[in-house]
């Protein structure tokens, strides 16, 4: 699949006419690993962040979604991730823990300034978007500039395709004209066999992106 699938076509056509530009899709956020006991912080990464968000961190209200985090294996990872956002300056008070549950509507995700998807299964994060249509209030949120943060799962499915073969159940949400791979070893080359743009992401790294294109920041 490529960017001449309708769906996507459509949605690329649609995203250059609301010209969105605050999505941040990070390999693993802005924690980095442990030195001497301490652990490490990419400032760039938390910057970007803090410029997207453009109001006092402690004043942003965030819907945070550990849907991924479906296992035992990625829930502690789950629990790192709302620990980045406490560390970026946000009140604990304003951030809504949401599973895709159907239990909140348009109207009340539109008063959340952030959008924060944590890592774990890809697919099933996917499938539960689509099932219950949140998946159409995420990209009104990207529409009107509220600031959608990816962690591995969270950014990946971003994508225009989220599997390989790529088909349409695999459908990711078009936010970036690439295909993304995650966790990989630094200076990883991109493949050369896709039919869009292939970015293999690591620790420490993320993509700026907008309607317009994206950035790698690190």
């Amino acid at each position: 699949m490529d960017m001449t699938d309708t769906r996507c076509g459509r949605w690329a056509a649609e995203s250059g006419i609301h010209k969105w530009e605050h999505v941040l899709l990070t390999d693993s956020g802005w924690y980095g690993e442990y030195e001497n006991g301490v652990q490490r912080i990419h400032e760039n990464i938390l910057c970007r962040f803090h410029d997207m968000l453009g109001k006092p961190a402690a004043e942003a209200k965030v819907l945070f979604i550990p849907t991924a985090a479906n296992s035992d294996e990625s829930r502690p990872a789950a629990g790192k991730c709302f620990a980045e956002l406490l560390s970026a300056g946000i009140s604990p008070n304003n951030i809504r823990v949401y599973d895709v549950d159907c239990s909140l509507s348009e109207d009340e995700a539109m008063v959340f300034d952030v959008i924060y998807f944590t890592g774990g299964d890809t697919g099933y994060l996917l499938r539960r978007l689509r099932d219950t249509g949140f998946d159409n209030v995420v990209k009104k949120m990207v529409y009107v500039n509220k600031v959608y943060v990816g962690v591995s799962a969270g950014s990946l499915i971003a994508a225009p395709n989220i599997g390989e073969p790529y088909n349409a159940e695999t459908a990711g949400l078009c936010l970036i004209n690439a295909y993304l791979s995650f966790h990989n070893p630094k200076g990883a080359p991109p493949r050369t066999d896709m039919p869009l743009p292939h970015i293999p992401l690591s620790g420490g790294q993320a993509l700026a992106v907008s309607w317009k294109g994206y950035e790698m920041v690190e």
